[in-house]
């Protein structure tokens, strides 16, 4: 079977990449052929099928004072013209969808439906009921779309801050809200019951929701270090987006009552310079900033770890390094919102503390660096918890239940 793996990127750039790997793998596992459509990109991985791809678009020239290539990009990222003339070249036999919104765009699910080819999505955001995409309105959690008022989203500035890139997302909703584009998808895959409750409580296609959890096959991950008894160096990590509503600055602020604990941060934002002044104005010393680091260079700085932290202040719908962190049996510390509870179980595979509160995440820290071996058991409960979770078989086995063409 031709399968059209549909996404913005294909190289790596965040959880969907990590998703589109792993499904990549296990569909090629199971006999079926790969067939990448995305974005072109100087960073992407090389692909025979590359010459379909659609051009490159730089949504920084909306803000950049050309108001002639702004609107080109805009109409662009609405109806995508070159994506349904590429899909027409390739011979495909089902297609999973992921991140296409302002890319390949909606437009494409009609072609698809037109040509007999079966449709599935998996959700890894909430565009299709927010305009922003995250539920978070300048710095906020926000549902003032609820109900299709996506013009809210211009009236808050939701999207950068910008009427422009606010009005172009909420045109976007109402146009794929008009032309019906989500009534020709076949299944949608949600990675979360907080995601599954999130999409049905909004009413869309109820009977086409299904809720399975991420797939990863633990055979990826490096072997952990030969010389585990000697641990060496002692420190915590925090991994992802050095942004906001990652919850990046009340773990800084945490960081000031725990001055003799070492933290190391992997990961670079749009926050990465504010953070790193305002870890030197208050002389956060055990606090290393390590920037964007490859998958490779991440394990064994994860595998060293004592635990991880998950301080996230946004609906996140699942984690991608919760998950990792579990699979290297590490303990996590994140946050009571969103699609992280039903990961980091309090007292068994982590430990949960309120979003926004420093302090409570300061004492928690506290709690678990001083105790190896709470910190021993609950990793291991991790570890064994995720491993049953995110079974590659049992994943293959629910989708062939969704699409039968796979059996």
């Amino acid at each position: 079977m031709n399968i059209l793996m549909v996404n913005r990127i294909w190289h790596p750039g965040g959880g969907d990449w990590t998703y589109i790997e792993n499904m990549s793998a296990l569909y090629q596992q199971h006999g079926h052929q790969i067939i990448p459509f995305a974005m072109h990109h100087p960073d992407n991985y090389p692909s025979e099928y590359s010459e379909y791809f659609i051009k490159h678009r730089d949504y920084r020239e909306l803000n950049d004072g050309k108001w002639y290539r702004g609107l080109g990009i805009a109409a662009e990222s609405i109806y995508s013209f070159e994506a349904l003339s590429s899909l027409k070249r390739v011979r495909i036999d089902l297609a999973h969808l992921n991140i296409i919104h302002r890319y390949q765009t909606p437009a494409i699910l009609k072609v698809l439906k037109e040509a007999g080819i079966p449709i599935v999505w998996t959700l890894h955001d909430y565009t299709i009921l927010c305009p922003e995409g995250t539920f978070v309105s300048n710095g906020s959690i926000c549902e003032a779309c609820k109900g299709g008022k996506f013009y809210r989203a211009v009236q808050k500035k939701c999207k950068k801050q910008s009427i422009l890139a606010s009005g172009l997302a909420c045109a976007d909703n109402y146009v794929n809200q008009f032309l019906n584009y989500y009534s020709f998808v076949d299944q949608f895959i949600c990675p979360s019951k907080f995601l599954y409750d999130k999409y049905l409580s909004y009413g869309i296609h109820p009977e086409k929701l299904h809720q399975l959890y991420h797939s990863y096959d633990p055979r990826q991950l490096p072997p952990p270090p030969e010389n585990q008894a000697d641990k060496g160096e002692k420190y915590f990590v925090f991994l992802g987006r050095l942004e906001k509503i990652k919850g990046i600055h009340t773990l800084l602020k945490a960081m000031k009552s725990c001055p003799d604990i070492p933290l190391k941060i992997i990961g670079d934002g749009t926050e990465k310079n504010t953070l790193m002044e305002y870890a030197r104005e208050h002389h956060l010393n055990q606090v290393s900033f390590l920037g964007n680091k490859s998958k490779e260079e991440i394990w064994p700085i994860l595998q060293g770890a004592s635990f991880m932290v998950f301080p996230s202040e946004c609906l996140e719908i699942l984690g991608f390094s919760i998950l990792e962190a579990m699979l290297c049996n590490k303990p996590v510390i994140g946050t009571k919102i969103g699609a992280i509870p039903e990961t980091i179980i309090d007292g068994k595979t982590g430990l949960l503390v309120e979003a926004c509160n420093a302090e409570d995440l300061a004492e928690k820290i506290k709690a678990l660096y001083a105790d190896e071996q709470l910190c021993e058991q609950l990793g291991n409960q991790a570890g064994s918890y995720i491993r049953a979770l995110t079974e590659p078989n049992r994943y293959y086995e629910h989708l062939q239940k969704i699409i039968p063409s796979l059996s």
